[in-house]
């Protein structure tokens, strides 16, 4: 089965394709706000290096958020397109477990997955091992409470890119990998197969959250 992955939730976007034998294609852009102008570009480089027509494919998975909204928005609205077009199964899969699930598996402690919401508020999900926990909107500061307590944490997604020096300021002991800001829509390919395989194909909704009312200026 080939697997079409698509990832609109931040500002590096992109398309990745999975062969049945387990191949990888995979094109990229990091441009905020260019998701519907670049995407359809990124798809048709992976079709083709990979040498198929979209009617081969067997799955289309896609990052649900959370993130832009206007990303999410446009890469669900293509997946389901694409889908409906070609009768193909549609799976969706999480920014946080994106970011969190893959460097889980080999992370000791437990891996901290901060999503930059534009504001001064993260989207905050731990992750460990095969598993990413639910988000929760927090501001700075209580994201930096989290991860006080933690020995060996490790932090990653745009929040940490976008925080790394609070972070090491306040909690010395955390790594930040400013390297791992962005999901990659290889993982959202592999994630989405192995969703698919598990539990069958389902609706894509986006995963919108927002900060609670009345912190809007929190820093």
């Amino acid at each position: 089965m080939f697997v079409l992955a698509l990832e609109t939730a931040g500002d590096k976007g992109g398309a990745a394709l999975l062969s049945p034998g387990g191949q990888l294609f995979e094109a990229t852009f990091f441009a905020a706000r260019q998701h519907g102008e670049l995407l359809p570009g990124c798809v048709q480089a992976v079709l083709r290096a990979a040498g198929i027509k979209p009617r081969e494919l067997g799955l289309v998975a896609v990052d649900i958020g959370p993130g832009s909204f206007t990303g999410l928005r446009i890469g669900i609205a293509f997946a389901q397109a694409l889908a409906q077009a070609h009768d193909l199964p549609t799976v969706g899969v999480r920014q946080t477990e994106a970011l969190g699930m893959p460097v889980a598996r080999w992370w000791p402690g437990r891996v901290a997955v901060w999503i930059h919401d534009r504001r001064q508020f993260v989207y905050h999900a731990w992750a460990r091992g095969d598993r990413a926990g639910r988000e929760s909107v927090l501001s700075v500061s209580q994201a930096l409470e989290k991860l006080a307590g933690e020995s060996e944490v490790l932090v990653v997604g745009s929040g940490a890119l976008r925080f790394a020096a609070d972070i090491r300021r306040a909690v010395p002991r955390a790594v930040v990998a400013e390297g791992l800001a962005w999901p990659s829509p290889a993982d959202i390919a592999q994630l989405g197969r192995a969703r698919f395989e598990a539990q069958g194909a389902g609706p894509l909704e986006p995963l919108y959250l927002q900060p609670p009312v009345g912190n809007a200026k929190e820093v």
